[in-house]
C-alpha cells in the first residue's frame, strides 16, 4: 500500500509538471514572437534558444499530442458513465383461439428496471482511464525531451561544421602564405620546383575540403530545420565552442535516476497495471438488477404492482483469468523498474566517463599539444627560410598543427554531445542553473550549452 501511495505521489508530481508546462506555453509563445522579430531583423543568424522555441511550437510530432489528450479525456468521461435504466413492455394472451380471442383476456406488463453496479466498478474504470491519461502525459514528456535533444544535437553538428570551416580557412591561409614563400625561393633557385608543386597540391586539397564542408553544412542546416518542419532561411548559427568547465560529478548524475523520464514512465506503467488489476477484481463482484412495474389483466380491467429482482449465482469467479493476467502484468512492471534502474545506472556511468575522458582530452590538446604544435610550425618556418629544413618537414609541421586543431574541435563537440545525452536520459540539467531564454526557463531539457557554448553575437566576440 505504501508503494502505491508513493506511485500516486509521483503521478501527482508529474501532473503538476504538466500543468506548469501548459502555463508556460503562453510564455513560450510570447518569447517566440520576440525571437521571430529578432530573426526578421537579422535573418542570417539564429540562436539555440530560438531553435528550441521553434521546435516546441512547430514540430509535427508535438502537434499531435493535444488530440491524444482529448482521446484520453473522452475515455475518462466514458468510464464514468453509469448504465441507463431499461423500459420493458410485455403483452400476453392476445389474438389466440377459444376464450383467448381478441384482447378480452390480455395481460400487459409495463416494467422499469435498473442495473446496479457493485464492487465500485465505476470508480475502478475511472481510475484505470485516468492512469492511462497520466501514462500518455509521461510518454509525451519523453517524446518532448527526445525531440528537443535531437534539435540540439543537430545544432551542435552545424556548429561543428562551421568551426571546421573556420579551421580550414585558416589552414588555407597558412598554406597559401607557405606557397608564396616556397615559390619565391624556387624563383631564386634555392629550392626545386617540385616543392612548389607539392605545396600547390596541398593547397588545392584544402580548398576541396572547404567545398565539401560547405556542402555538409548545408545538409546539416536542412536537418536542423526539419526539427520545426521548416526550410533553411539562415546562413549561420550563433555560438562558439568552448571547453566545458562544469562537468557534473558521477554522484550527481546517479542522483538524477529518480527523475529520469524512462524510470518515471515505468512507475506510470506500474500504476496503470495496478488500476487495471483493481478494475478486473471489481468485475468479479456480481451486479444486481432491480425493477418495478404494473401488470394489467382481463383486457386491462384489473391491475397489480410488479417488483423484479435478479442477480447471478456466484458459483465461481467469472473474471479470475483476467485478474491473474492483470496481476502478472503488474509484477512484470515492478520487475522492469528494477532492471531499468540497473541499466540506467550503468548507462549514465558509461556516458559520464566518456564525457570526462573527452573533457580531459580537450584540455590536454588545448593546453599542451596546441602550443607545442604552434611553436613547431613557427620554428620550422624560420628554419625553412634559411634552408635548414626541407619542404617535407615544413609540410609535416603544418599537418601536426592542423591535426591538433581538428582533434580539439571534435573533442569539445564530443563533450557537448555526451552532456546532452545525460540531460536527455535524466530529464534534468547537468549544470547548477537552467539556461535562461528570454527571461524564462524550459523545464528539464533546457540547460543545453549553458556554460560551454558562448551564444554571444559574433560581433561582440570579435570586439572582445
Amino acid at each position: 500500500m505504501k508503494r502505491y501511495l508513493e506511485i500516486t505521489l509521483v503521478a501527482c508530481q508529474r501532473g503538476l509538471v504538466t500543468v506548469i508546462l501548459c502555463g508556460l506555453s503562453l510564455v513560450v509563445s510570447m518569447g517566440f514572437v520576440q525571437a521571430e522579430t529578432m530573426l526578421k531583423t537579422n535573418s542570417s543568424v539564429i540562436t539555440l534558444p530560438w531553435v528550441l522555441e521553434k521546435t516546441l511550437l512547430s514540430n509535427p510530432q508535438l502537434q499531435i499530442f493535444p488530440y491524444e489528450l482529448r482521446v484520453n479525456e473522452a475515455l475518462v468521461l466514458q468510464a464514468g458513465i453509469t448504465p441507463n435504466p431499461e423500459l420493458s413492455v410485455e403483452l400476453e394472451n392476445v389474438l389466440g383461439t377459444g376464450n383467448k380471442q381478441g384482447l378480452d383476456n390480455a395481460e400487459v406488463s409495463l416494467g422499469l428496471s435498473q442495473l446496479i453496479e457493485l464492487g465500485d466498478k465505476r470508480q475502478r474504470r475511472i481510475d484505470f482511464a485516468e492512469a492511462g491519461e497520466r501514462q500518455t502525459l509521461t510518454e509525451y514528456e519523453i517524446l518532448r525531451l527526445d525531440i528537443l535533444a535531437q534539435a540540439t544535437r543537430s545544432y551542435y553538428q552545424v556548429l561543428r561544421l562551421q568551426s571546421l570551416q573556420d579551421w580550414n580557412l585558416q589552414r588555407i591561409e597558412i598554406e597559401g602564405k607557405a606557397l608564396n614563400t616556397i615559390a619565391s625561393r624556387a624563383k631564386a633557385g634555392a629550392v626545386a620546383q617540385a616543392d612548389v608543386s607539392k605545396m600547390q597540391l596541398r593547397l588545392m586539397r584544402a580548398k576541396a575540403v572547404q567545398q565539401q564542408l560547405v556542402g555538409d553544412t548545408q545538409v546539416a542546416k536542412q536537418r536542423l530545420a526539419l526539427s520545426w518542419a521548416g526550410e533553411v532561411h539562415f546562413d549561420r548559427i550563433e555560438g562558439k565552442l568552448d571547453i566545458l568547465t562544469d562537468i557534473p560529478t558521477a554522484a550527481s548524475v546517479l542522483n538524477a535516476i529518480e527523475t529520469a523520464p524512462q524510470y518515471l514512465q515505468l512507475l506510470s506503467v506500474e500504476r496503470l497495471m495496478y488500476a487495471k488489476r483493481r478494475m478486473e477484481e471489481s468485475k468479479a463482484q456480481y451486479n444486481i438488477t432491480l425493477g418495478v412495474g404494473v401488470r394489467g389483466y382481463d383486457g386491462f380491467d384489473d391491475g397489480a404492482l410488479m417488483v423484479n429482482f435478479s442477480m447471478p449465482i456466484p458459483l465461481s469467479n467469472p473474471n479470475q483469468g483476467n485478474i491473474l493476467a492483470a496481476k502478472a502484468n503488474e509484477d512484470k512492471a515492478m520487475e522492469q523498474q528494477k532492471l531499468a534502474r540497473t541499466q540506467l545506472k550503468l548507462t549514465l556511468l558509461e556516458i559520464h566517463q566518456i564525457m570526462v575522458n573527452n573533457a580531459r582530452q580537450a584540455s590536454l590538446l588545448r593546453e599542451d599539444l596546441l602550443p607545442l604544435a604552434q611553436r613547431l610550425l613557427t620554428e620550422t618556418q624560420s628554419a625553412y627560410q634559411t634552408g635548414q629544413v626541407t619542404v617535407l618537414q615544413l609540410v609535416d609541421a603544418q599537418s601536426e598543427l592542423f591535426n591538433v586543431e581538428r582533434e580539439l574541435i571534435d573533442a569539445k563537440v564530443a563533450v557537448y554531445q555526451q552532456k546532452l545525452e545525460l540531460e536527455r536520459i535524466t530529464g534534468q540539467p547537468m549544470t547548477a542553473a537552467l539556461l535562461s531564454v528570454n527571461s524564462y526557463s524550459y523545464p528539464h531539457s533546457t540547460s543545453y550549452l549553458n556554460k560551454g557554448l558562448n551564444t554571444e553575437p559574433m560581433s561582440a566576440q570579435e570586439n572582445k
